[in-house]
């Protein structure tokens, strides 16, 4: 009966142990710069972006911050020192910016983010991607209800049209 119970420890750890270390070997295939080659949306407007603006992705041991400017067109520049509430807010819609930590469970990468531009996605938010990665190419692929905000005292998807982006993303270092 002992060695039974004792059998049944070992092979419990041994899974475990088997489990966090194929877990955190993927983490570590993440770790690195990275920035978007292409993305990919299929919905009701389906495009596809070869030639993204700069982005820069950045994955450590527990940590990560993401930074892009969505589309295929440059930010607009200010026209004077002193810019107008309008530019001021074209600057803002043309960026995203968000760090925090992140988790992976299978192929499964949960981000919460912990400054975000956005106040509402960094209140709770967090957003779940289906990822692989395949030599230097990581691929990420979400729905609309993968991104998650808070509206008032609810943490909730998205609401809109149903969605799913796919991005490769590239190693920088």
């Amino acid at each position: 009966m002992k060695s039974a119970n004792a059998l049944k420890v070992l092979t419990t750890s041994v899974l475990l142990s088997s489990m966090l270390s194929a877990q955190s070997s993927t983490k570590k295939t993440l770790e690195g710069v990275w920035k978007i080659a292409e993305i990919v949306t299929i919905g009701s407007d389906t495009t596809r972006n070869s030639d993204p603006q700069p982005s820069l992705i950045m994955f450590g041991q527990r940590h990560c911050s993401l930074i892009s400017i969505p589309g295929n067109q440059p930010r607009p520049l200010y026209k004077g020192e002193n810019p107008t509430d309008e530019e001021k807010i074209k600057a803002y819609d043309s960026f995203i910016a968000n760090a925090g930590t992140y988790d992976v469970a299978g192929s499964t990468l949960t981000v919460r983010p912990t400054v975000a531009r956005n106040p509402n996605f960094m209140a709770g938010g967090y957003v779940k991607y289906q990822f692989r990665v395949e030599g230097n190419a990581l691929w990420l692929t979400s729905k609309t209800s993968d991104f998650n905000f808070r509206i008032g005292s609810r943490v909730g998807p998205l609401s809109g049209p149903s969605n799913e982006t796919r991005m490769k993303l590239v190693r920088v270092e």
